[in-house]
C-alpha cells in the first residue's frame, strides 16, 4: 500500500535529485537525460512488479519542476556574475554595504560578512553578500551600513575543493581589502540585543580570563562557537588532524547539550522536559548569534530529540527530508556545494540507524553524563561523514580513526565541565579549582592530540576525482539512501 508518508518520502528524493542532478550539469537538456534514464529504470521495475506507478508519475514531476528552479538560480547567479565581471580589475570602486556579522579575527585582521546595497550610484536589489577584511582595530556592529572605496576580488577554487561555489551557496560573491571607510548610518541596538551581546561577551571574556589562551579560544569554539577567534594555525591543525568537525558548526555541540540537560532533569514529567530542553537550545542559538549553520544544527538537533523522545524513530527520514527541502528551496547551490550541510544531516540521518549498534560495541563507557551516548553518537555519525569530507578536501588520513577516538570522549566532559568552571567561578570560588582542574586537562589533552596528529603528513592519503566528484559524491548518496530504506523495511518486518 502506498502511503501519504512513502509519497512524500520518493517525491522529496526525486526534488533534491533533481537540484543535484541540475546544480552538477548546469544544463537543464542534460539533467532532462538522466531523468530518462531514472524513468527507464523505474519502469523496468514497474513491468517486473507492477508497483509504484503513481510514485512515478508524481516523482517525475517533482524532478522536473526542481530542475527548472534550479536552472532559475543558476540563471540568476551566472547574472549576477556577469554583472560584477566589470569590477573584478585592480580599480577601486564606492560601495555601501550593510554588515551582517563577524566572521573571522585574527591577530592583525577583522573580516565581516556584509550585505551589498550599491556600487557608486547604482543602487543593488538582488542578495549580495560580500567578505570585507579591516584593521582589527575598527569595530562594527550588525546592521551598521557603511561606505568605503575598495577593489573587488574573486573567489578561487584551491586544490580539489570547489570553493567559489561554496560561497555562492552563501551568496558571497567577491571578498574586498578596507582600509578607510565612513559609517553612513548605526543601528541603535535594543535592550535585547545588547543583554544577548553583554552575556556573550561575558562567557568569553571569563573563559579567557581564567584559562591559558590555547585552552581558552578551543573552549570558545566547542561551547560557543567563537569562530571568529580562532588563530589560522590551530584552525589547520585542526584540518590536516582530521578533527574539525569538533570545532565546526554542526549537530554535535547541539547534541552534547541536549544530552547533559536529558540527564539533568530525567526525573521530570515529559512535557517539562521538552519545555526546558527547547527553551535552553533557543537560548543557546540566540546566544551564539543568528548564523544559518548554528540554526540548522539546533533544528536538526531538537528533531532528532523530539523523535528519540516519542519513540517513533522511522518518521524521522520524512522530517529531515522535509527540513531539507526547505533548506535547499531557499538555496538551490547549497544542495552541492555547502560541506556542513552535507554533514549536519548526513550525521543526523545515520545516527539513527547505526546508534545502537555503535552502543553494543562500546558496552564499557560510562552512561555518567550521557559520555557513552556522545561517544557512540560521534562514531555513528563519522561513518557517514568522513567519505564527504574526502570529495570536498581530496584527502584522507589514515590515522583519523585514532584521533577522533583519542579525543571524542573528550569534547562532552570539556564541555560540560567548561560551562560549570565559569558559573562555579562566581559562586564556589573555593571550590571552582577543582572544576577549572578537570577541564583544562580535557582541553589541553585536545590541544595535544590535535598538534601530535598534524604532523603526520606520511599519513595522508591524496585523491584526486577530477570532474567527477559531483558524480561519485552523488553515487554515494544514493547508497547511503538505499542502505536507509533497506533499514527502514528490516525494522518494519521486526
Amino acid at each position: 500500500m502506498i502511503t501519504k508518508n512513502l509519497l512524500f518520502i520518493y517525491s522529496s528524493i526525486f526534488f533534491l535529485l533533481g537540484v543535484y542532478i541540475n546544480n552538477t550539469t548546469e544544463d537543464a537538456s542534460k539533467s532532462m537525460i538522466v531523468l530518462l534514464i531514472l524513468v527507464v529504470l523505474f519502469l523496468w521495475y514497474y513491468i517486473l512488479t507492477r508497483k509504484y506507478h503513481k510514485i512515478l508519475i508524481i516523482s517525475i514531476l517533482w524532478f522536473i519542476i526542481w530542475i527548472l528552479i534550479s536552472s532559475y538560480n543558476i540563471y540568476k547567479i551566472n547574472l549576477i556574475e556577469n554583472s560584477l565581471k566589470q569590477y573584478f580589475n585592480w580599480k577601486n570602486y564606492e560601495i555601501v554595504v550593510e554588515i551582517d556579522e563577524l566572521n573571522k579575527i585574527n591577530e592583525y585582521k577583522k573580516e565581516y560578512i556584509a550585505k551589498l546595497l550599491k556600487i557608486g550610484d547604482i543602487k543593488n536589489n538582488e542578495t549580495i553578500n560580500v567578505v570585507l577584511s579591516l584593521d582589527k582595530n575598527y569595530d562594527l556592529s550588525k546592521w551598521d551600513i557603511i561606505k568605503t572605496k575598495t577593489r573587488f576580488i574573486i573567489f578561487e577554487d584551491f586544490n580539489d575543493f570547489s570553493y567559489k561555489n561554496y560561497m555562492l551557496a552563501k551568496n558571497l560573491y567577491f571578498k574586498s581589502n578596507v582600509y578607510n571607510f565612513d559609517i553612513v548610518w548605526k543601528k541603535e541596538i535594543n535592550i535585547v540585543e545588547k543583554r544577548i551581546i553583554e552575556l556573550r561577551k561575558f562567557f568569553l571574556d571569563t573563559i579567557y580570563k581564567i584559562y591559558p589562551k590555547e585552552e581558552a579560544i578551543f573552549l570558545w569554539w566547542i561551547l560557543l562557537w567563537a569562530r571568529e577567534s580562532l588563530p589560522e594555525e590551530l584552525k589547520q591543525n585542526f584540518n590536516n588532524s582530521w578533527l574539525t568537525h569538533f570545532i565546526a558548526v554542526s549537530w554535535f555541540n547541539i547534541t552534547i547539550i541536549i544530552l547533559f540537560l536529558t540527564y539533568i532533569v530525567r526525573y521530570l514529567p515529559t512535557t517539562l522536559r521538552v519545555i526546558i530542553i527547547t527553551l535552553w537550545i533557543i537560548f543557546f542559538t540566540i546566544l551564539v548569534w543568528d548564523t544559518a549553520p548554528v540554526i540548522r544544527a539546533s533544528i536538526m538537533g531538537l528533531i532528532w530529540y523530539y523523535i528519540l523522545l516519542s519513540g517513533r524513530k522511522w518518521n524521522i527520514l520524512s522530517i529531515i527530508l522535509l527540513t531539507l527541502s526547505i533548506m535547499v528551496f531557499i538555496s538551490p547551490y547549497s544542495l552541492n556545494y555547502d560541506v556542513s550541510l552535507h554533514l549536519s544531516f548526513l550525521a543526523v540521518i545515520w545516527i539513527i540507524y547505526t546508534q545502537k549498534f555503535f552502543e553494543k560495541v562500546f558496552f564499557f563507557l560510562p552512561d555518567f553524563l550521557e559520555i557513552k551516548t556522545a561517544f557512540t553518537l560521534t562514531l555513528a555519525a563519522m561513518t557517514t561523514t568522513l567519505p564527504i569530507m574526502i570529495f570536498n578536501f581530496g584527502q584522507l588520513s589514515i590515522l583519523s580513526p585514532l584521533a577522533n577516538i583519542a579525543v571524542t570522549w573528550t569534547i562532552p566532559i570539556a564541555m560540560i565541565f567548561g560551562f560549570l568552571s565559569i558559573i562555579v567561578y562566581f559562586v564556589y570560588p573555593f571550590a571552582w579549582i577543582i572544576v577549572w582542574y578537570i577541564t583544562w586537562i580535557f582541553l589541553k589533552w585536545d590541544i595535544m592530540v590535535v598538534h601530535f596528529f598534524w604532523k603526520m603528513d606520511f599519513a595522508i592519503i591524496k585523491f584526486d576525482f577530477w570532474i567527477y566528484k559531483n558524480y561519485i559524491e552523488l553515487l554515494y548518496f544514493m547508497i547511503i539512501l538505499f542502505l536507509i530504506i533497506w533499514f527502514r523495511k528490516k525494522e518494519e518486518k521486526i
